[in-house]
């Protein structure tokens, strides 16, 4: 599959986790999509530092750009560590979740309308498919350990 389109993929998912969390009534279930939602995230990023980046690092203009998404993924696996230490029915949980959604957001936003942008055309479709499956074998063995 296609690098962009897995990448899309995993956005999505984070996007309709971010909607189960804000459905959840029961803390059990907050709590649960939380998990989902850390794991998800750290994985993601995880494994787009160490696949996509790397490669797209090579293009024109694109070093400010990765600076930038990294800076990001930074804040963003900053911000779910503070949000692990407290209690789901608190007040400041729903306070810090709602900046991370916000962060994420805008992360989301800037890598698919400027990063892709930058590259996607520059990439043939062999090189996106060939990174899309790095991407899936990478994201895979990380899920198993």
């Amino acid at each position: 599959m296609d690098i962009f389109d897995l990448i899309r993929k995993d956005h999505r998912q984070i996007e309709n986790l971010f909607s189960e969390i804000e459905r959840a009534g029961k803390t059990q279930k907050l709590y649960e999509y939380f998990n989902q939602l850390y794991e998800e995230i750290s994985l993601h990023t995880e494994v787009e530092e160490k696949i996509f980046y790397p490669a797209i690092s090579n293009y024109q203009d694109t070093e400010r750009l990765l600076d930038e998404a990294q800076k990001e993924h930074h804040e963003i696996k900053q911000m779910l560590e503070d949000i692990e230490s407290f209690s789901p029915i608190s007040d400041e949980f729903k306070q810090k979740l709602s900046e991370l959604k916000q962060a994420i957001q805008h992360h989301v936003q800037e890598e698919e309308n400027e990063v892709f942008t930058q590259v996607q055309e520059s990439m043939s479709k062999a090189e996106r498919e060939q990174l899309g499956n790095d991407f899936e074998a990478v994201k895979s063995q990380q899920q198993s350990e």
